[in-house]
């Protein structure tokens, strides 16, 4: 009973760790969990004591042995150190390894391969793909599921440096609303954006750089691109989207534009690549023309009749996909819908309807998929990529900083000679994402910039350490092995009789009885029994009734009586004292 409670509290503990119910905060669903386990850990740690026999010693410890346990767990810790600062490396190393294997690349194009609706066969939606930040757009594994009842307040944390190689990079950045990608999903099911389902495949570099070849015309722009590692897998690539280039040694390219990064050579550093893109979006285009759709995927609407038949009467609304209608498709949006981070969506409603037909309120990915379907609707291939966009800029040091408050969700459209462009339809006057300049004077968050090195503290550099440890380890190991070898001083007398303690305590009534055998000078010597010692010495009468109960107890099947023992040691204490008194 106890075991199955303890499970079902883990059970219970780790879905609340996981973010469910969503409606709770996050501290209340930490709290709530610690509380349940430890209940549980008390619960589970209570048990009835029984009567047992406790084997002591046979001697005192001794400062050898002190000294052997001491090593011993200073030999333990060692091992761990070394091992958790080599191990998740080399296991890195090796699942990608694993993986290049068990999915080889081939011409996916002959034989049409379907994912798995959770997203298992790679990209963001999977174990693999979205950056772990501290923001609330990438937190965890899995479909990017539309929020409903959910308070969500992002923070100031920085997330990703851009740093323009030249300052016509950067003026060229600063003309534009600006936009960095992280990855792109395609299917919208059972509330939830999914992955495009594709066999992952790997580019890799000539020279140290990938390119890729695109039409898109318009001005490029090269930068470098510094992000932290995903501690929770592998570490998507961050680019500007439509990238042409980039310095890396290969990528894994495991949805449509969304590629896995390589593990970082310098283990515990910061991600820093060099990437050249062609910024694009809907501002550039003059002529709107709807490409032939890469996948089916990209026209799917909502599999509920009901709710598809309502995107589908908005969207007539607009005409035929042109550029005109897709501007009124981003005016009705921004005029008929709210922007807030506050959702007070029914739990019942499904997120897009209420969007868009009751309550009108909602924050960026519920723009981008409102948009996503109502192009759809339109005859437009449309997807919803996730990154950051706006970013403040320090001219000081040439960089731009994207914040977590800065994560966005916006849609992409596919048109001829155009390929994928940059669609948003979120108002401007949204509470993250907006583009700022700093100040003269104000110093960048990156941790290199020479205005921070009074108040960063150096990276620490964990070689010392390891080098310590093994140093440590190897030295605990022989001490001990040399405390180990260290021969004890015997101890002849322990060997023949039991160390005290061994065996269980007399009961009260018999230990009263040999000590009041003691005051009559006739002591009970050790080994002789009850009986024989009482036919050896002159007796009161009582005995006679202690040697039927003790008997009666020890050998038979009557239970221990508290009555009857308390009335014994009574008669035996005043046997005792009278064996005390002068003759």
């Amino acid at each position: 009973m106890r075991s199955g409670l303890l499970i079902l509290a883990l059970a219970t503990g780790y879905a609340l760790l996981r973010g469910w119910p969503e409606q709770w905060h996050t501290i209340v669903r930490i709290c709530t969990a610690v509380s349940l386990l430890v209940v549980a850990f008390c619960v589970w740690g209570h048990r009835e004591k029984t009567p047992t026999t406790q084997a002591k010693s046979a001697r005192k410890p001794r400062l050898l042995d002190y000294l052997t346990i001491g090593i011993a767990v200073l030999l333990i810790e060692c091992f761990f150190l070394v091992f958790l600062s080599i191990a998740p490396e080399k296991s890195e190393e090796l699942a990608i390894a694993i993986d290049d294997a068990l999915q080889p690349e081939f011409d996916y194009q002959e034989e049409e391969i379907s994912g798995d609706k959770n997203g298992r066969n790679g990209g963001p939606g999977s174990k693999n793909g979205g950056l772990v930040t501290s923001n609330w757009l990438f937190s965890g594994p899995g479909p990017r599921s539309l929020n409903k009842n959910r308070k969500v307040r992002p923070s100031n944390r920085p997330e990703v440096y851009l740093f323009p190689k030249t300052a016509n990079d950067a003026r060229i950045l600063l003309s534009r609303e600006r936009f960095v990608r992280n990855f792109t999903l395609a299917t919208y099911r059972d509330e939830s954006w999914l992955p495009h389902s594709m066999v992952p495949k790997t580019l890799q570099a000539q020279g140290g750089t990938i390119t890729r070849d695109f039409q898109t015309p318009g001005p490029k722009v090269t930068y470098e691109i510094s992000h932290q590692a995903n501690l929770g897998g592998q570490t998507l690539a961050i680019t500007v989207p439509n990238f042409i280039s980039i310095q890396q040694p290969r990528l894994r390219e495991t949805s449509p534009d969304t590629f896995r990064l390589p593990p970082n050579s310098a283990r515990g550093k910061d991600y820093r690549y060099e990437v050249t893109s062609i910024p694009f979006d809907f501002k550039s285009v003059l002529e709107v023309v709807p490409g032939e759709s890469p996948s089916p995927e990209y026209l799917e609407l909502p599999n509920n009749p009901e709710l598809r038949g309502k995107i589908q009467t908005l969207a007539a609304g607009f005409g035929a996909p042109t550029r005109a209608s897709l501007l009124s498709l981003r005016q009705y949006l921004q005029e008929n819908c709210q922007y807030s981070l506050d959702l007070a969506i029914p739990g019942d409603a499904e997120p897009v309807d209420s969007f868009l037909f009751e309550t009108r309120t909602g924050y960026c990915t519920h723009f981008a998929t409102a948009t996503v379907l109502l192009a759809r609707a339109m005859g437009v291939p449309a997807r919803i990529a996730f990154g950051w966009s706006g970013g403040r800029y320090f001219s000081g040091p040439n960089l731009f900083v994207f914040r977590a408050r800065e994560a966005h969700a916006w849609a992409e459209i596919y048109l001829e000679n155009h390929g994928w462009v940059i669609f948003e339809t979120t108002p401007a006057t949204r509470e993250e994402g907006a583009p700022s300049l700093a100040g003269t004077d104000e110093t960048s968050p990156y941790p290199e910039d020479p205005g921070n090195e009074d108040t960063t503290a150096p990276e620490e550099d964990t070689a010392p350490l390891l080098k310590a440890s093994l140093w440590v380890g190897a030295a605990a190991f022989i001490l001990l092995l040399a405390a180990l070898l260290i021969k004890r001083p015997e101890n002849p007398a322990n060997e023949q009789n039991p160390a005290p303690g061994v065996l269980p305590e007399p009961p009260n009534y018999l230990s009263a009885f040999r000590r009041a055998c003691r005051a009559h000078g006739t002591p009970m010597p050790p080994g002789r029994t009850l009986r024989a010692h009482l036919e050896e010495i002159q007796a009161p009468s009582f005995t006679t009734d202690l040697l039927n109960y003790h008997y009666a107890v020890q050998y038979g099947d009557q239970p221990r009586n508290k009555v009857t023992e308390k009335k014994l040691l009574g008669q035996l204490r005043h046997w005792e004292k009278k064996g005390k008194e002068p003759t």
